[in-house]
C-alpha cells in the first residue's frame, strides 16, 4: 500500500512540474507576443536644450525632464523604460514675450522623433509650455580680495606692498550672475613665523559651477617682498610754511628727531632727502588760540615703512 502512494507521489509531482512549465512558456510567449505589439505609453525624458539663440545664455536652469506619450513596439518601449534618455528642445524655436522666453513642445514633435529610432514615434508632449530665462551674455573685470592671514618674525616685514598677480580677474556668463559679482575673494591661508620671500600660488573662492560662468583663470599668485628691518634716526632743523614774509617766528626746539624704520637691503640708501617734515604756520591762523604746531610729514622715501618725529609738537613765538 505504501508502495503504491509513493508512486502516486511521485507522479503527481511530475504532472505539476509538467505544468508548470507549460505555464511559465505559454506566459513567456504571451508576454513576446503582447511586447511585439505596438502600443502608447507614456516615458520620461531628460532635457537637453539646443541651439541658444546668440549672444544669450541660460539665467536659471529650466525644467529637466519631460514627459512623452510615445508610440512603438512593446520591446522599444520596455528598453527606453529601463534606461535614462535624453532628448533636446529647440531653443531656435523659443517665444519671446517680454523679458521672458516659453517652448511650446508639441510644435517640435518633428524635431523630437528625429531623435528617436524609426520605429518609434512621439504622439504628444504632456509639458504644453516650458518657460526658460534666457539673458545677455556679459564679460567684466572683477577686483581680487586676498584673504591671507600674515604674521612676520620678530624684525621682520614687508618692503614693499603685496603684490596680487592679477589683481583682477574676468568673468563671462549670463549677465543676470556677472552683474551680483562685485569681487572674487581667494581661500583663506595662514603663513605665520614669516622671515623671508613669499611666491606662492592661492586658488580663487569661484561661484558654484551651476551658474555656467567662465573665470579667466582659478588661481592667483601672491608675492612679498621681506626684509629685516632696523631703526635709524636724523636730526634735522624745523620747517615753518605758509608765515608771513613780515613776521619772524622763533621755534623751540629748533631742531627735531626723526626715527624711522627700513629694511637692511635699502637702509644704506636713507638720507635726509629721503623725507620732508613741515610745519603749517596756517594752523594758528585757523586758531590763533594754539601754542604749538604739530608736525606733517610731506613725503618720504618707499624704503622707509614708518616714520616718527620727536617731539610730536613744537612750541613757537611770534616777532613782527
Amino acid at each position: 500500500m505504501n508502495v503504491k502512494n509513493s508512486k502516486m507521489s511521485i507522479i503527481n509531482k511530475r504532472k505539476a512540474k509538467v505544468f508548470l512549465f507549460i505555464l511559465v512558456l505559454t506566459s513567456i510567449i504571451w508576454l513576446l507576443i503582447e511586447l511585439s505589439k505596438t502600443s502608447i505609453s507614456t516615458v520620461s525624458f531628460n532635457v537637453e536644450y539646443e541651439n541658444i539663440p546668440t549672444g544669450k545664455l541660460m539665467q536659471s536652469k529650466p525644467t529637466s525632464e519631460i514627459k512623452m506619450k510615445l508610440r512603438a513596439p512593446g520591446f522599444s518601449l520596455l528598453k527606453y523604460k529601463m534606461k535614462n534618455k535624453k532628448i533636446g528642445l529647440n531653443l531656435k524655436n523659443s517665444i519671446k514675450r517680454g523679458s521672458n522666453f516659453y517652448l511650446l513642445p508639441n510644435q517640435q514633435l518633428t524635431y523630437l522623433n528625429e531623435q528617436l529610432p524609426v520605429e518609434m514615434e512621439v504622439v504628444s508632449v504632456l509639458s504644453d509650455t516650458i518657460f526658460v530665462e534666457l539673458g545677455n551674455n556679459k564679460s567684466k573685470k572683477v577686483p581680487v580680495n586676498p584673504l591671507i592671514d600674515f604674521k612676520f618674525k620678530l624684525g621682520y616685514n614687508l618692503i614693499n606692498k603685496l603684490k596680487i598677480i592679477p589683481d583682477s580677474i574676468t568673468v563671462t556668463g549670463s549677465q543676470k550672475f556677472v552683474d551680483s559679482i562685485q569681487e572674487i575673494r581667494t581661500t583663506s591661508i595662514k603663513i605665520h613665523d614669516i622671515h623671508k620671500n613669499i611666491n606662492k600660488d592661492i586658488a580663487l573662492k569661484l561661484p558654484s559651477k551651476k551658474y555656467n560662468l567662465i573665470f579667466s583663470t582659478e588661481k592667483v599668485k601672491i608675492i612679498a617682498e621681506v626684509d629685516k628691518f632696523t631703526e635709524g634716526r636724523f636730526m634735522v632743523p624745523v620747517l615753518i610754511i605758509n608765515n608771513p614774509f613780515d613776521v619772524k617766528i622763533n621755534t623751540f626746539p629748533k631742531d627735531i628727531e626723526v626715527v624711522y624704520q627700513a629694511g637692511l637691503s635699502n637702509f644704506s640708501k636713507i638720507t635726509k632727502n629721503s623725507f620732508s617734515v613741515v610745519y603749517d604756520f596756517d594752523e594758528y591762523k585757523s586758531d590763533t588760540l594754539i601754542k604749538y604746531l604739530t608736525p606733517i610729514i610731506k613725503h618720504k622715501s618707499e624704503f622707509i615703512s614708518s616714520l616718527k618725529v620727536y617731539p610730536n609738537q613744537i612750541e613757537f613765538l611770534i616777532q613782527k
